[in-house]
């Protein structure tokens, strides 16, 4: 059984998009080496794609993908209605590791918008990885996804300054803004959620947390919402 899912999946993720873009992009940072094996989340992707054969696959839809903070958001369709939303959030994930599994969990899904979230992880994890590197794999990220599914959107929701990782702040900051910069034009775009995190006075909303001070809890994922789904309704037009 395991064996046919495989190779049915292998199969769609190698399906040709009506053309192939040849983007390519030069790193700007010395390589990081990941400290963990990017194949560790494997029993969450199986999962996708056992619940894919059971449910059939759909295309055209609007994709989450990413780490634990899409993973965690139970109520996402709900909150995000009336969008067409799958959720691949899976693990603590990495950029490296969306790339990793980018074969079997973004391509035979052929998505009309690609929503991720990334790179909070990557720059608080126990091997240092500066702001230039966390960029470099992202934007070699989009190449990929860009080569592959050139008609797709990609959309990155900005790094959230996390209460529990307030000395990556600046990290993060500088991260979220090298994105922004990249991220122009028909299909690639930036949006910031931080403005619903925080009050007035620049302190941190915690009611929108869970205790570990790092995840959001129902109400702080419906003040994403508030955010995300009028901005994400008119990229997915």
């Amino acid at each position: 059984m395991i064996r046919t899912l495989t190779l049915f999946l292998f199969g769609l993720a190698l399906m040709p998009a009506c053309h192939r873009s040849h983007i390519s992009y030069k790193p700007i940072a010395e390589p990081f080496e990941p400290d963990y094996q990017v194949n560790r989340f494997e029993s969450e992707i199986k999962n996708f794609e056992k619940e894919s054969i059971e449910k059939g696959i759909s295309k055209g839809h609007v994709l989450f993908y990413g780490s634990s903070s899409w993973r965690f958001w139970k109520n996402i369709k709900t909150d995000l209605a009336p969008l067409p939303i799958i959720n691949h959030g899976f693990g603590g994930s990495t950029i490296p590791e969306l790339i990793h599994y980018a074969d079997r969990a973004v391509f035979p899904y052929q998505p009309k918008l690609l929503v991720i979230y990334g790179g909070e992880n990557d720059l608080s994890g126990q091997k240092y990885k500066s702001p230039e590197q966390m960029y470099d794999t992202y934007r070699q990220l989009t190449a990929l996804v860009q080569n592959r599914l050139p008609k797709t959107k990609i959309c990155f929701v900005s790094m959230k300054l996390s209460p529990s990782r307030r000395k990556h702040w600046e990290a993060v900051k500088k991260g979220n803004a090298m994105v922004k910069a990249f991220s122009k034009g028909k299909y690639l775009s930036y949006v910031d959620i931080n403005p619903v995190l925080f009050n007035a006075d620049g302190t941190v909303k915690s009611e929108l947390y869970t205790q570990d001070s790092l995840h959001l809890n129902a109400q702080g994922y419906r003040e994403y919402a508030k955010i995300l789904l009028p901005f994400l309704t008119k990229k997915y037009r």
